[in-house]
């Protein structure tokens, strides 16, 4: 094909095709009818039934009543419908607020998550465990997004009940439900029931089992325990407490990096200053630590911003719960952090070093 700055030659006159057909018309009102119309018509009774086969399917979707009916069916698919419930309880959507104080719907699905405990697993990953397994967990998380304590007691044995490897994830869902539980129902009011401080500081001490073989890759080893251990920091930080910060003190030296910040970051909130060598190692912006029990490059990249956002919100919560404290290692841990090209990082570098720059400007600001 030539250029358009090329030099066309000029047409030959030819025959054209047309020159045999009858002349045009101008269209008549049957023809437009139809050509267009009719199409029209027959699209626009597809688009209406698909919207209402779309509608049908919806219906329902986030009624607690037909949701719990599924779960009690106990098909293969009701651990969908214990997913949409715990979306729907942790909404912050004020419609539910009545939904979250139900005492009676937290009761039922504490005894769904009964009934099925007492029909042991199978074993060997077998995909009827593992669609059970979800369904726990997700109950787990809606049970705790209550704002009663009927789920408190379960929740508190699930945090170390591990029968089978799979329910290791039920430990995690447990533990995350009572995080959530301190936070809707309030701390303290929680903490009124040792036996739930109890588990959670139980769970702090899960140790891997030599005897069980972990998935392992080049660059990380999977470790379900700890990751246990992790969560529970998490949630002892939440619920606070003398029992929980003398845990957490010790916990600064876990080997397992994530339950180590989890322990610095609950310190935080407690205000206290112990807490202040984990989180230099937090903002060092070339920490090693930081990512190294994860296996693929973009879920190191996602670790390192997470444990960088986290060290800056708690040295945050530090200042702000020990107004006391000697912040200067940690204001001169965000100045290095802000300047930092961040040259790690495959992503979020702006983020970070904006939030590490208002974090110095704001404790420099305070002296």
């Amino acid at each position: 094909m030539s250029s358009p700055d090329a030099a066309d030659p000029q047409p030959v006159e030819a025959k054209r095709p047309t020159d045999h057909l009858p002349p045009v018309e101008a269209p008549t009102a049957a023809f437009i009818m139809q050509l267009f119309l009719i199409p029209l018509a027959i699209v626009s009774i597809v688009v209406l039934l698909w919207l209402s086969f779309s509608w049908l399917a919806q219906a329902g979707r986030d009624d607690p009543k037909k949701l719990v009916e599924e779960l009690r069916r106990g098909t293969d698919v009701s651990w969908q419908s214990g997913y949409t419930l715990a979306e729907v309880l942790r909404s912050p959507d004020p419609r539910y607020d009545e939904l979250r104080r139900d005492s009676s719907l937290a009761k039922e699905l504490v005894s769904l998550v009964e009934s099925d405990l007492a029909h042991p697993l199978h074993g060997g990953n077998d995909k009827g465990d593992v669609l059970r397994i979800k369904r726990r967990m997700f109950l787990c998380r809606a049970i705790g997004s209550f704002n009663v304590l009927d789920g408190a007691p379960l929740l508190a044995r699930l945090a170390n009940e591990e029968k089978d490897p799979l329910e290791v994830s039920v430990r995690l869902s447990a533990l995350e439900g009572l995080a959530t539980l301190a936070r809707n129902v309030g701390a303290e009011e929680l903490r009124k029931d040792d036996k739930v401080v109890q588990a959670v500081l139980e769970a702090s001490r899960a140790v891997e089992d030599s005897a069980v073989p972990t998935p392992k890759s080049a660059d990380g080893e999977y470790q379900p325990r700890s990751e246990v251990r992790a969560v529970a920091a998490f949630t002892l930080g939440v619920i606070g407490g003398e029992k929980a910060r003398d845990r957490l003190t010790l916990m600064l030296n876990d080997p397992y990096s994530s339950a180590r910040y989890n322990a610095a970051t609950g310190l935080c909130r407690q205000g206290d200053e112990a807490a202040t060598r984990v989180l230099k190692e937090m903002l060092a912006a070339d920490n090693p630590q930081a990512a190294k029990d994860e296996t693929t490059a973009a879920d190191k990249d996602r670790k390192r911003i997470a444990v960088l956002v986290a060290g800056v919100q708690g040295t945050m919560a530090l200042a702000e719960h020990n107004p006391q404290a000697d912040m200067q290692p940690l204001i001169q841990a965000l100045k290095d952090l802000s300047t930092d090209p961040l040259e790690q990082l495959k992503s979020d570098r702006t983020k970070v070093q904006n939030l590490a720059t208002e974090a110095y400007r704001r404790l420099e600001k305070r002296g």
